[in-house]
């Protein structure tokens, strides 16, 4: 393993195959946060036996797939469902420790992705994703029936974010957002200010309208019929979303096939396949009526039995993915200028054509990516606890809530 990297202190800036100082003390506290995680796991009696022996095979399962990703150039990361499963089988702190031992792990292999520092910054984000897949596995996500009045919560969650969301575009296309990579040391902390002011108070609206969503109009009783009309009705419109915005990232004039002209930075040299890049308007119009089909079988096939008890762990996974952008943003933009040699890299250079800043483009593509991934790994997991059988998910210490009531 050429480890020359983790021992070779950089004597520059840009210099390669060698770690900052800074680099290097930040690894260090990873290093001291991980024990503490195993100290916090072992004190809430987590970390039993079972647990151990599943979480080598999670952090295996974030690497393998991670690094594919990574080597296809795909627009999102997948690295996190090893995590998400311990989290919510195991409770938060081992989900945490998962996450932050995968991540340092995968930056030691020299593996796509790996043999170098950039992974490992990015294990606090990962740690965080952990906590989030036990929060809301003690909440219920994976065992919820469509009759269950937390339902309501679920969706008044949703609305909140759907108004926040709202709220971002009305500012984008008014005011606009101010630029966060000025050079003038005064207009930076100007708009620095503002930046944060802007996203506090849109996170407030979006807060409020979440708040009085659930104490009226989803505010439901156990039993309540409304819960599956409106469940039925928000998978359906989630499933919309969901598949417009994978099209989106394929199969746009800028999106991932677009990548795959066979030249030598594209996924695989010498296969072209940017012919699956389609041309708008034809493309979105395309995208948008492939998405309003497919929304509408999954709104039919909700309405039966409990098929929507999807839709909470896509709420899981939605604001899991809102975290961890937020908090992967700031490390993409500061530390590596938005630039980590992933597919996502992509997306960072489309919205700096644009005319976004560095950590506006960084955030833009983790409002992008993260909800996306994290809904596609929060499914995936879905799909692994429900091919378990009650015995082995009952093995570990939070896995009754994974079991329908």
């Amino acid at each position: 393993m050429d480890w020359q990297w983790l021992y070779t202190i950089c004597s520059a800036e840009g210099q390669e195959g060698c770690i900052q100082p800074l680099q290097l003390a930040y690894l260090g506290v990873l290093v001291l946060g991980a024990v503490v995680l195993f100290y916090a796991g072992r004190r809430s009696r987590d970390l039993s036996t079972s647990v151990l022996a599943l979480m080598p095979v999670a952090i295996a399962i974030n690497i393998a797939v991670g690094a594919l990703v990574v080597t296809l150039k795909l627009p999102i990361y997948l690295d996190s469902i090893g995590t998400v499963l311990v989290g919510v089988l195991a409770g938060p702190w081992a989900g945490a420790l998962t996450g932050l031992l995968a991540n340092l792990i995968w930056a030691l292999l020299p593996v796509p992705g790996g043999a170098g520092p950039i992974i490992a910054f990015f294990a606090p984000v990962a740690a965080v994703i952990g906590l989030m897949a036990g929060f809301w596995g003690s909440r219920g996500v994976f065992q919820l029936r469509a009759e269950d009045a937390r339902v309501g919560g679920f969706l008044a969650l949703a609305l909140g974010v759907a108004a926040a969301a709202v709220a971002f575009l009305v500012v984008q296309y008014t005011v606009g957002l101010p630029d966060i990579s000025v050079e003038d040391q005064t207009q930076l902390l100007n708009n620095q200010t503002l930046f944060v002011t802007e996203a506090l108070v849109i996170l407030i609206f979006g807060a409020a309208v979440a708040w009085w969503s659930a104490r009226s109009v989803l505010a439901f009783k156990d039993g309540d019929p409304r819960i599956r009309s409106y469940l039925s009705i928000a998978t359906g419109l989630a499933t919309w979303a969901l598949i417009f915005f994978i099209l989106r990232l394929l199969f746009s004039p800028t999106g991932y096939f677009s990548l795959w002209d066979g030249g030598p930075e594209s996924p695989w040299p010498g296969v072209n396949l940017t012919g699956l890049a389609f041309a708008d308007p034809v493309g979105v119009v395309t995208d948008v009526i492939l998405a309003v089909i497919v929304g509408a079988v999954a709104w039919y096939w909700a309405r039966r039995g409990n098929n929507a008890r999807l839709f909470p762990v896509w709420i899981g996974g939605l604001t899991t993915g809102l975290v961890a952008a937020a908090m992967s943003a700031p490390i993409a933009a500061g530390v590596f200028g938005g630039v980590t040699g992933t597919g996502v890299d992509a997306l960072v250079a489309l919205y700096r054509t644009l005319g976004l800043g560095v950590f506006q483009s960084a955030f833009a593509q983790g409002l992008t990516s993260d909800p996306l991934d994290k809904t596609i790994s929060y499914t995936v997991v879905y799909l692994i606890l429900a091919s378990l059988p009650i015995t082995v998910r009952t093995m570990f210490s939070r896995g009754e809530a994974t079991v329908a009531a």
